[in-house]
């Protein structure tokens, strides 16, 4: 059937009325071209499709919001890469297609993101760059597949793109980290129960998180990220447990899920939860990627009409971030991390003053006063605070590492 497929599109294009090879080319390149002229950027889903999404699949808002924004990237831009692929005549000879193979894909996605930056004024971030760069880059391949009657080609491409989504998802701790961190889940239940409420409750849970274990069998940097992860469970949500290795629906999840209640972070219960979840992230995946889930997290809030645009709450995700670097980084690292929380938990170390920055914006504000994630105004707001960042010793690699 697949070979029917490839025979019937090959004979199709055969006869396209553009028999000239250049022609044929310069006419989908305009097409290229104005497809990215014509598309708003930033590409956002209609609220309509964002609710059969939320209908179909049973999730939030926000939640619905994003799956539709970002499967409208991955159907435009992987649409795109098929149809830039059109464009090339079949190479005669193997150093011919794999040149093509390797430089159409550049052209494409280095065309995309000169006009997005265009539109924006500014280059784009990696993270809201990241799809659309995925999606032309498969759609490429894809054509690349058609072009060349190689169906396996378009498998490959296929497979790649879904075990490495599978394995960023469905990735699981060891064994080891799993019983590390339930051990500390347990420890922070125990401190929970006799610590008072507010900003102490943090400093005394964060403690009881990076207390070692009698008989463990992890090395330093894993203990840490076992407390790092129990944290996010914690004062984050008991889903993330799933990540660990444990039940997220067992009881232990239960009680600790609890002790969110009346826990805060410099009187703010939201960056509580922002500071611990994003540190979890930090230590399942790569640090840039938890970076641009905070970011993401804040662009959501405005689009979708939630709590809006918050620097504050972008301040504590990169605090988290940042905690879980200096805490892991290496095993000197881990060891004077330990060493600076059991001789207490000092609130400037590893969160500074946040409270003045902008909050609440919606995407007018947003726009008004910033012109977009990535413009000059935006990075000189983010510089600001991993300046503020750099002040707390808790977070400072140097002073971890020493």
């Amino acid at each position: 059937m697949g070979s029917n497929f490839f025979n019937t599109w090959q004979r199709w294009w055969n006869r396209v009325r553009f028999s000239d090879a250049r022609t044929r080319a310069a006419v989908v390149a305009a097409a290229v071209f104005l497809a990215l002229l014509i598309v708003p950027v930033p590409l956002l889903p209609p609220h309509r499709i964002a609710r059969g999404v939320q209908s179909a699949l049973g999730m939030g808002w926000s939640a619905a919001y994003l799956v539709a924004a970002v499967g409208l990237h991955v159907v435009f831009y992987g649409l795109l890469g098929v149809v830039a692929a059109f464009g090339v005549v079949p190479a005669q000879t193997p150093r011919g297609r794999l040149l093509q193979i390797v430089i159409l894909p550049l052209v494409v996605v280095g065309v995309a993101i000169l006009i997005r930056s265009l539109k924006l004024g500014h280059l784009p971030l990696w993270m809201n760059a990241a799809v659309p760069i995925a999606a032309c880059l498969a759609g490429v391949g894809l054509g690349l597949g058609f072009l060349y009657r190689r169906g396996s080609v378009t498998l490959l491409v296929a497979v790649v793109l879904v075990g490495v989504t599978l394995w960023q998802l469905l990735g699981g701790a060891s064994a080891d980290l799993s019983r590390a961190t339930k051990a500390r889940l347990q420890h922070l239940v125990a401190a929970g129960a006799e610590s008072p409420q507010g900003e102490a409750r943090f400093g005394a849970l964060v403690q009881a998180a990076f207390v070692p274990v009698a008989g463990e069998s992890v090395g330093e940097i894993e203990s840490n990220r076992a407390a790092i992860l129990a944290l996010g469970i914690a004062l984050g949500h008991e889903k993330l447990a799933r990540f660990a290795g444990l039940d997220g629906d067992a009881e232990l999840m239960k009680q600790v899920a609890a002790l969110r209640e009346g826990t805060t972070l410099r009187g703010r219960a939201d960056w509580a939860r922002h500071y611990a979840l994003s540190a979890a992230l930090a230590v399942l995946e790569n640090p840039l990627v938890s970076d641009a889930g905070g970011v993401i997290k804040e662009q959501l809030d405005a689009l979708t009409g939630g709590s809006g645009f918050s620097f504050a709450d972008l301040a504590a995700d990169r605090a988290g971030v940042r905690f879980a670097a200096a805490a892991t980084r290496s095993d000197e690292a881990a060891k004077s991390t330990q060493a600076r929380l059991r001789s207490g938990f000092v609130i400037g170390d590893f969160f500074p003053p946040v409270a003045d920055l902008p909050e609440n914006l919606t995407v007018e504000q947003f726009r008004r006063d910033f012109g977009g994630v990535g413009s000059p105004r935006y990075r000189t707001l983010a510089g600001e605070i991993e300046t503020r960042l750099d002040s707390c010793a808790g977070l400072s690699p140097t002073d971890a590492g020493r």
